[in-house]
C-alpha cells in the first residue's frame, strides 16, 4: 500500500494563505498527493518525508505570518471515514460496485471479487464492461437513470463465469444529473439460500401479501396454526383475494416446505385435460397419447403440496375420483390398472358457494367435508380498506420498475376515490388499476387524469355521478389497437367480477370457455 506524509497546518483565516504555504512547499521541493483548504485549516499530503526534511518543512511553514501550529497526523477525518466505510463494505455479505458516468469502476468491495474471481486492484478505474459485458444492466441504468431489483444475470469475462442477482440505483448530483451508479451483487446460489432461509419464517411466508389490518392479520394468525398439520384445508372467498399467495405461504410455513408445491387453476382446463393433468396416463393409453405416457401432478407434487384452485369447477365425475384419492392416498392413471401411493397434502380453493351447489347436487356432499377439515375465510378488499394504501404503494413499486417510470405516489382525490370504490374484483382489480394508471399517465403523482379505470358502481355509491372518460386528458392520441385490448381487458375484468367463475363469464361475454382462457392469460388475469 502506498505511503503517505500528512500535515495539518491551524493558520489564520486571510487571503493568500494557502498560496504562500504553496510557495514554501514548492520551494522545499515537496511532492503533493492532495491538498485541503478549510477555514482556519489547511491539510497537505505528501511523499514520505525522512525526520530531518519534516522538521525543515514545519520550520519554513511556521514563519509564515498567521501560521500558528504544523502538526503530522496519521489519517485525516475523511480518510478515517472512508477507510472505516470500506471496512464496512467488505464485511457485509452482499457484493457492492459502483461506477462514474464515464462506466468507470471507483468502488468494488471483497464479496464481489470472489463473484467476479477477480481482485479490486484489476478492475478499479477500469470500464465496468470489462467486468459485466457490453450488455451490462449497469449501462441502461447511467443512460436512463430508473432504478430496478432482482435481475437474474449470467456473465463472461476474462477471469471466469458468473451468475448473479443485481439491483441498481443511479447516484445524482444536487441537480438531480446522474453522475454515476451504485449497484448490490449477491451470488445465485447464496441468493437461493437466503431466499429458502426467509420463506421459513412467518414474515418470509407473507412477504407476498401485503397488508396488516386486522382482518388479514386474523387470517395469517389461522394459516401459521394450520401448517403445522397434514390436514386438508378449504381457502374460501371472492375472486381476487389471494387464495393461491395464502395457499403458498400455508406450504412455506410447514414440514413439507422443501418438497414441492404445485397449483392447478380446475377452471382453466376441460373437463378431460384436467383429468390427464392431475392424474397422468398410461402410455398409449388414448389417440395423441405420449408413448412413454405422462406423470399427473398428484405424482409431481408427491410428498409436497397440491393446491386446487377453483374446485367448485371440478365435475362431479372428477370430485369421485379426487375423493378416492383423499380417503385412500392412491391414484390411478388414466389407461392403467394400478394402484399408486402418494403424499400430498390438498389444499383447495373457491369463491363459489359450495352449500348451495350440495343443495343442487352440483358438488359431492362427502367430498365438500373431506375437503372442510379446516376452513379459511378470505376477506374481501372493501372489509380490509385500511390496506389500500399499503397495496397502492406496493403496486407503484412493482409497475414503476416494470414499466421503467418514477412515480413516487398519488395524490389525496386518486386515493379517495379508490376507497369509495366497493372493489369486486378486490386485489387483482386494484393492481389493475394501478397498472393502468401508470401506463396511461405522465406524471410522478398519479392523480384522477391518470385514473382510467371507469369506477361505474363507485359512483352511483358516491352520488358523483359524472361520466367516465375511455382515457385521460393529455392520452388521446393512444392507437386503436392499444384502445381496443384497454376495453376488452375492461369488459372481461368486469365480466369475472359480475360471474366470479371463468365459465360464467364466458357465457356472458359470449366466447368459449378455452377463447376466455387465452385472453385471461394474455391479459395477465389468472388468479
Amino acid at each position: 500500500m502506498e505511503r503517505f506524509t500528512r500535515l495539518e497546518i491551524s493558520a489564520e483565516d486571510r487571503l493568500g494563505m494557502t498560496s504562500e504555504i504553496l510557495k514554501v512547499l514548492h520551494k522545499l521541493g515537496i511532492n503533493l498527493h492532495s491538498l485541503e483548504v478549510f477555514p482556519r485549516k489547511v491539510r497537505v499530503k505528501t511523499e514520505v518525508l525522512e525526520e530531518g526534511r519534516l522538521q525543515i518543512i514545519q520550520r519554513d511553514l511556521k514563519n509564515v505570518q498567521g501560521v500558528d501550529s504544523v502538526g503530522v497526523v496519521d489519517l485525516f477525518d475523511f480518510e478515517k471515514s472512508e477507510r472505516r466505510l470500506l471496512a464496512i463494505l467488505d464485511a457485509i455479505d452482499e457484493g457492492i460496485v459502483a461506477v462514474n458516468k464515464e462506466f468507470r469502476v471507483e468502488l468494488f468491495n471483497s464479496y464481489c471479487e470472489s463473484v467476479f474471481k477477480v481482485k479490486k486492484e484489476d478492475v478499479l478505474g477500469q470500464d465496468i464492461r470489462r467486468l459485466m459485458g457490453p450488455d451490462s444492466p449497469l449501462l441502461r441504468l447511467i443512460q436512463d437513470g430508473i432504478a430496478w431489483k432482482n435481475k437474474e444475470v449470467s456473465g463472461h469475462n476474462q477471469w471466469g463465469d458468473s451468475h448473479y442477482i443485481i439491483n441498481g440505483r443511479p447516484v445524482r448530483d444536487d441537480d438531480e444529473h446522474i453522475i454515476g451508479a451504485v449497484a448490490s451483487v449477491k451470488d445465485i446460489r447464496k441468493a437461493i439460500e437466503l431466499a429458502n432461509a426467509v420463506s421459513r419464517t412467518t414474515e418470509g411466508a407473507f412477504k407476498e401479501i401485503v397488508g396488516s389490518s386486522q382482518a388479514i392479520e386474523r387470517v395469517k394468525k389461522m394459516c401459521v396454526a394450520v401448517a403445522k398439520s397434514n390436514s386438508t384445508i378449504l381457502l374460501r372467498g371472492e375472486s381476487g383475494t389471494g387464495k393461491e399467495l395464502f395457499a403458498k405461504a400455508i406450504h412455506r410455513l410447514s414440514k413439507r416446505r422443501d418438497q414441492p408445491f404445485v397449483t392447478i387453476n380446475c377452471a382453466a382446463l376441460p373437463d378431460s385435460l384436467i383429468e390427464s393433468e392431475l392424474f397422468g396416463y398410461a402410455r398409449g393409453s388414448f389417440t395423441g397419447a405420449a408413448q412413454s405416457g405422462k406423470e399427473g401432478l398428484f405424482r409431481e407434487a408427491d410428498g409436497g403440496t397440491l393446491c386446487l384452485d377453483e374446485i367448485g369447477e371440478l365435475s362431479v365425475r372428477l370430485q369421485a375420483k379426487l375423493l378416492r384419492v383423499l380417503q385412500e392416498g392412491v391414484i390411478r392413471k388414466i389407461g392403467s390398472n394400478r394402484e399408486e401411493q402418494v403424499n400430498v397434502r390438498i389444499i383447495a380453493a373457491t369463491n363459489k358457494n359450495l352449500e348451495e351447489m350440495m343443495r343442487q347436487s352440483l358438488f359431492r356432499e362427502d367430498l365438500f367435508y373431506r375437503l372442510n377439515v379446516v376452513p379459511i375465510f378470505l376477506p374481501p378488499l372493501r372489509e380490509r380498506k385500511e390496506d389500500i394504501p399499503l397495496l397502492v404503494n406496493h403496486f407503484i413499486a412493482v409497475y414503476s420498475e416494470k414499466l421503467n417510470r418514477r412515480v413516487s405516489g398519488t395524490d389525496m382525490a386518486f386515493m379517495d376515490k379508490l376507497f369509495k370504490h366497493d372493489w369486486p374484483g378486490n386485489v387483482r382489480e386494484l393492481q389493475n388499476v394501478i397498472e393502468r394508471a401508470l401506463v396511461l399517465g405522465d406524471d410522478d403523482i398519479l392523480s384522477l387524469q391518470s385514473l382510467a379505470l371507469s369506477l361505474e358502481h363507485s359512483a352511483q355509491k358516491s352520488g358523483e355521478g359524472d361520466a367516465p372518460q375511455p382515457f385521460p386528458p393529455g392520452r388521446k392520441n393512444l392507437n386503436l389497437r392499444r384502445a381496443v385490448q384497454m376495453c376488452e381487458r375492461e369488459v372481461i375484468e368486469q365480466a369475472l367480477a359480475q360471474s366470479k367463475s371463468y365459465r360464467a363469464a364466458a357465457r356472458i361475454l359470449g366466447i368459449s370457455h378455452t377463447a376466455l382462457m387465452k385472453k385471461v392469460k394474455r391479459y395477465e388475469l389468472s388468479s
